[in-house]
């Protein structure tokens, strides 16, 4: 028998500022506590993955400890380049505002699944070359 874990708070947010009506989803493990590491995780696909997703972002705060900052991009070849520069505004845009989510902005972690594994390694590389922000680490999940 497989026990669940506990489920978080999930917001959606709409980020206005720097990135201009991307949506992206917050998850929160269990209750408050300290400031949690902050994992930015991608994930490029169709709309019929999205359920998979959602479950994934939720398993992995409430059994990685941290806040999951959740993108997801639709599959548009033609635009690789333009979702790069918005994923590196999207990552900012955490770090900048990781207080006000709780999260700890020296803690930063990046990830994708699938295709948005590419898309992490490309935006931590951006990132790195940009001097912001400062990343840990980087996790490559499986597409399943």
């Amino acid at each position: 028998m497989t026990s669940t874990p506990a489920r978080g708070r999930v917001a959606e947010l709409r980020l206005r500022a720097a990135v201009v009506g991307r949506r992206a989803r917050i998850y929160w493990p269990g209750p408050t506590g300290p400031p949690r590491p902050l994992l930015m995780l991608f994930d490029i696909g169709n709309i019929s993955g999205t359920a998979d997703f959602e479950e994934l972002c939720r398993n992995l705060s409430a059994t990685g400890d941290f806040i999951v900052f959740a993108v997801r991009y639709d599959l548009r070849p033609e635009q690789r380049w333009a979702i790069e520069a918005d994923a590196v505004r999207t990552l900012e845009w955490a770090a900048d505002h990781a207080a006000e989510l709780h999260a700890d902005s020296d803690r930063l972690l990046i990830g994708g699944r699938g295709a948005g594994s590419a898309l992490a390694t490309a935006v931590r590389r951006l990132a790195y070359q940009q001097g912001w922000p400062p990343i840990l680490r980087q996790l490559m999940i499986p597409a399943f």
